[in-house]
């Protein structure tokens, strides 16, 4: 590309092309210079979240008890759509904590905020 002033709505699809490849190529070569080898961030966020096997595996509970929990507030979930989620340190903190009802926490919380 020979004007790199110029504005991106302007570029012709093989100049953008060519853009990209320059960028991909630099983001590339820095990252193997550097020898990442530590996680990033958005990794170890993944790594923390389980599904439901885990779930099942970590409390002993069969899936249809964890999914009657999840409906009566009594487990700590993530997401509640499919697939369901939940992270791992907030079960195991659940258990540490005898297992009491999420709901219960929830409106500790609340009222710890309206103070």
């Amino acid at each position: 590309m020979s004007d790199l002033s110029k504005p991106l709505y302007s570029l012709t699809v093989g100049e953008y092309k060519e853009l990209q490849q320059q960028l991909l190529q630099e983001h590339s070569d820095q990252f193997l210079k550097n020898g990442n080898n530590e996680p990033s961030l958005l990794e170890k966020e993944e790594q923390d979240i389980i599904f439901m096997e885990e779930v099942c595996r970590l409390t002993g509970y069969t899936k249809p008890t964890v999914y009657s929990k999840i409906s009566r507030y009594q487990i700590p979930v993530l997401s509640r759509g499919k697939p369901l989620t939940f992270s791992k340190k907030a079960i195991i903190e659940w258990i540490h904590q005898g297992k009491p009802h999420v709901i219960d926490q929830m409106a500790e919380d609340y009222l710890k905020t309206r103070k």
